[in-house]
């Protein structure tokens, strides 16, 4: 049998080994026996730096992520709402106050005036023929005309028509050295009251009336009763209430009624 040369057996080697199939095997023993075959799991073991890679192993694919829902429509009431204009800030304590401002206005606001208000004509009396001696509000001067105010009236005339006829006389026609129901003496009397005969009964009326229920604060009674408003509104005359009990105790004539 022919012997193969060495540098064929040694090429061969490196290919198997190149090729990963055991190309250490050792050479062929004389006598033209063949070595015998690398073991299995020598031809299995990859040369280093030759050979193919192991695949990898795949990486699971991650959960697909749900889909948001898509938003709901704004209801129609809502939509509305959002578009209407909304109050000002700086209108707030305005709207605060405007209860406060209605009441201020209505205290404000004064009665319509009344045509022919025996109270009003009786004022416009006295301011033209009164208001120089007694002062605007009644109030008197000291050492001159006596006070009207607070009462004042009351405290010496209590009956209105012994009122109307000091009035009409003054303290010159007066007959006797005292007037009134305290009886005041004409010669301790600061002043002269004068006398305004020219004075209708309804004008007379008229400036008693303001004297007593505006500058000395008497209360109205009932309008049925009240003959002096009767008198200042041209409905009764002073003859027709006749004399106060003053006037008759000191001796006014009944004629002076006229």
């Amino acid at each position: 049998m022919t012997e193969i040369p060495e540098h064929l057996l040694q090429r061969s080697r490196e290919r198997r080994a190149a090729l990963g199939l055991g190309g250490d095997a050792p050479a062929p023993a004389s006598g033209g026996e063949a070595a015998s075959p690398a073991p299995a799991a020598a031809a299995a073991t990859p040369a280093t730096g030759g050979g193919a890679q192991p695949p990898a192993t795949p990486t699971p694919a991650a959960p697909a992520e749900a889909k948001p829902e898509p938003p709901k429509p704004v209801p129609e009431y809502v939509q509305a709402a959002y578009r209407r204009r909304r109050i000002p800030y700086w209108a707030m304590p305005v709207l605060a106050a405007l209860p406060l401002w209605g009441y201020v206005y209505v205290r404000t606001l004064s009665p319509p005036p009344v045509e022919n208000d025996p109270v009003e004509l009786g004022g416009e009396l006295y301011s033209a023929n009164c208001s120089r001696c007694h002062g605007g509000t009644g109030g008197g001067v000291p050492g001159g005309a006596p006070q009207l105010s607070d009462g004042a009236v009351q405290k010496t005339w209590g009956d209105y028509r012994d009122h109307m006829m000091w009035v009409r006389l003054g303290e010159a026609d007066w007959p006797g050295a005292v007037f009134g129901d305290n009886d005041t003496d004409k010669q301790t009397n600061g002043g002269v009251m004068p006398g305004f005969a020219n004075l209708t009964d309804q004008e007379l009326a008229q400036v008693v009336l303001y004297e007593r229920r505006v500058l000395s604060d008497e209360e109205a009674p009932a309008e049925a009763d009240d003959e002096l408003l009767q008198i200042a509104n041209g409905e009764k005359t002073f003859a027709e209430a006749e004399l106060g009990p003053t006037s008759e105790k000191d001796g006014v004539p009944e004629d002076e009624l006229g």
